[in-house]
């Protein structure tokens, strides 16, 4: 399994704010793992299909925010 911080480093790899993708990444996590399981983040072994399923969610947001810079240009 993947950790919670490889997941923070693909999505700040897409370039987003790493504060904010943090904080996005802990409101999903709470909700699906529950606040008091959580670990560090370099300790938190995140299944494939959730690890998969918030990357997808940044990579759409990184592609709608690329379309929409390509359209102001």
């Amino acid at each position: 399994m993947r950790t919670a911080l490889n997941l923070l480093n693909e999505i700040t790899g897409f370039g987003f704010d790493q504060r904010k993708a943090l904080i996005c990444i802990d409101k999903i996590l709470d909700k699906k793992l529950g606040i008091g399981c959580r670990k560090p983040l370099s300790d938190e072994e995140l299944p494939n299909v959730i690890y998969d399923g918030i990357l997808c969610i940044f990579e759409e947001k990184a592609g709608r925010n690329k379309n929409n810079t390509e359209n102001n240009i």
